[in-house]
């Protein structure tokens, strides 16, 4: 018989860093006699707009709280689940995004472990990523379950966007329990650990996403690797095989006092990021001469494979390191 006993409700950090998600949409003509809209996009304003239009289309089934010390008073709402809002103090357009953006990310959540059970991140798709990737490494066996997200149309935008969905299936699965069989052979109740990106009804690893397109709503994709989970009718549903190292157990009685052992910090020096050196037919390395790094690397053909025409040139070149 399954234990009745369900963990406390959950609580999640969303983060807002600016990109696509979080801009301000105006409508205007395009040119004398046009009746086309064009949209004039700024991440720079205030956030107020965009924390509103968040709290409205969670308030269904979300509490939302301004700080933690609010959120610690218990809710008379009966809603299951709760948010906090923060905005970076530079929310950015994710193209402009370097790794120090990452580690401010990282720099959050890391610092907030003990006061939420979750994190939700809104961030730009050009490079959600290269920022899931990084955080996930920035966080090493982090405990707890990191969404992030974006849109192809500002949640700001009049009419559908997918802001909307994003946003609520991020939080869904970041609230996300399971009564599963533990390591101890006994059911108990589990959440998610580790970063993911969700995306159009899709939970994919943090580290396997590539974005395929910039206008479909199913903008990302993860080639390699099977999905984690899925928003199937409304409800979150984590793939049975994918249950091992990305879940948790959960306490149902005590707040989760587990910290996740490091916040890694950024390499330093002069050139203390590798050069990616994509081969192609016809490729020469000259170009690549004036380059110093301390790492390069090659994306090959297929397993491996390059051309046989640039062998030599390519062994001198790395002679070189």
């Amino acid at each position: 018989m399954a234990d009745s006993k369900r963990p406390r409700s959950r609580s999640v950090l969303v983060i807002d860093t600016g990109g696509t998600f979080s801009m301000e949409y105006k409508s205007e003509l395009e040119s004398p006699g046009s009746s086309g809209s064009k949209r004039l996009l700024d991440v720079g304003k205030s956030h107020k707009d965009v924390l509103n239009k968040l709290k409205s289309i969670s308030a269904k089934e979300y509490e939302y709280y301004d700080n933690d010390e609010e959120r610690s008073r218990r809710s008379q709402s009966g809603k299951p689940h709760s948010w906090t809002y923060h905005a970076l103090s530079e929310r950015i357009d994710s193209s402009s995004a370097t790794p120090q953006s990452w580690h401010d990310i990282a720099k959050v959540i890391f610092e907030n472990q003990l006061s939420f059970d979750a994190f939700v991140v809104i961030h730009g798709t050009d490079t959600l990523m290269y920022a899931s990737a990084g955080i996930t490494f920035l966080l090493p066996k982090f405990t707890k379950p990191v969404i992030v997200t974006g849109a192809q149309i500002p949640v700001l935008a009049p009419g559908a966007s997918d802001a909307v969905g994003n946003f609520l299936g991020s939080l869904a699965f970041a609230t996300w329990t399971a009564f599963l069989r533990s390591e101890k052979s006994c059911h108990a109740y589990h959440s998610l650990k580790g970063v993911f990106v969700y995306f159009n009804t899709k939970l994919m690893r943090g580290t396997t996403v590539v974005k395929v397109d910039s206008q479909r709503w199913d903008a990302f994709d993860s080639p390699r690797i099977r999905f984690v989970g899925e928003l199937i009718e409304g409800k979150p549903v984590v793939t049975e095989s994918q249950t091992g190292a990305l879940i948790r157990l959960l306490d149902p009685d005590e707040r989760d006092l587990s910290i996740s052992p490091k916040l890694y910090n950024l390499p330093s020096g002069t050139n203390p990021y590798p050069l990616v050196i994509h081969l192609f037919p016809g490729l020469s390395l000259e170009s690549f001469a004036i380059y110093k790094h301390d790492a390069i690397i090659l994306a090959a053909f297929g397993c491996g494979n390059g051309p046989i025409t640039i062998k030599k040139s390519l062994l001198d070149y790395l002679d070189k390191f």
